[in-house]
């Protein structure tokens, strides 16, 4: 009797080492890796407003972990692979973990001319797992219809999904004095054809345009209202940083 009892003893001890290892074990699972992002925009982007965000990533995951691309005068369509090459003429920001471009105007010299690369061969390049989207500024003051739009959005929702991103954050236009008319119509259609669990930003909420003080054109801002733009925009991309971040460290956790 005696010995039966000293042996179930001596099984509990076993099962209740292996459980206890097994538990620690999870807990000492190393965290896992910060979310990889690639961010496009247009010429609101390439200067300013654009610094201000990818400088905020750089600092919050690490420059190896983002790729930052902006072209001046670009919409989505041109950045998709189908679409004809479009080359910008008036600014271009590439910054990624091994290059960085800067092209704009310098002592009123119109910079060269720099293709605009094409968002599949991004994705299939850097692999992100959250894409930031910061384009549309340059549909406003285009007479395309509202189908045309919405077909253009669904190719890129397409492009972007398909190459595994999980997360698609779209920055809509900030306020703007000379399109005021046609902003609303802008972010109805970018809203509608976005997947729900795609957030829009937006970025009229943080913004208003006033001329001569917020820049001189009525849809530029200069880098002081840029980066007070940035500041809220910063503030939302955390948010869904941190979600990706508790939702792999999860999932790493239950292996």
């Amino acid at each position: 009797m005696i010995r039966s009892v000293s042996f179930s003893l001596g099984l509990l001890v076993v099962i209740g080492s292996f459980v206890l290892a097994n538990k620690q074990q999870k807990q000492s699972a190393p965290p896992p890796p910060p979310p990889k992002v690639l961010m496009i925009g247009d010429s609101l982007s390439v200067a300013g407003f654009g610094d201000a965000v990818r400088e905020h990533l750089e600092h919050r995951i690490g420059r190896e972990n983002v790729a930052f691309f902006a072209s001046c005068g670009s919409s989505p369509e041109n950045w998709l692979r189908d679409e004809p090459v479009f080359h910008t003429r008036c600014g271009y920001r590439e910054r990624t973990p091994t290059t960085d471009v800067y092209r704009d105007y310098h002592n009123g010299k119109k910079p060269p001319a720099v293709a605009t690369p094409k968002i599949e061969t991004l994705i299939e390049r850097y692999k992100p797992t959250i894409l930031i989207v910061q384009l549309g500024t340059n549909w406003m003051d285009q007479t395309l219809s509202d189908n045309h739009i919405r077909a253009v959005l669904a190719r890129f929702v397409s492009a972007a999904h398909r190459g595994g991103t999980r997360r698609m954050i779209w920055i809509g236009p900030p306020d703007s004095s000379r399109f005021a008319k046609v902003q609303n119509r802008i972010y109805r259609l970018i809203q509608q054809s976005l997947p729900r669990g795609d957030p829009v930003i937006d970025s009229r909420r943080f913004t208003r345009y006033v001329s001569g003080k917020t820049g001189g054109d009525g849809v530029h801002y200069n880098s002081e209202s840029g980066a007070a733009w940035a500041r809220p925009v910063n503030a939302s991309i955390d948010q869904v940083l941190a979600a990706d971040i508790a939702a792999r460290r999860k999932v790493a956790s239950n292996r």
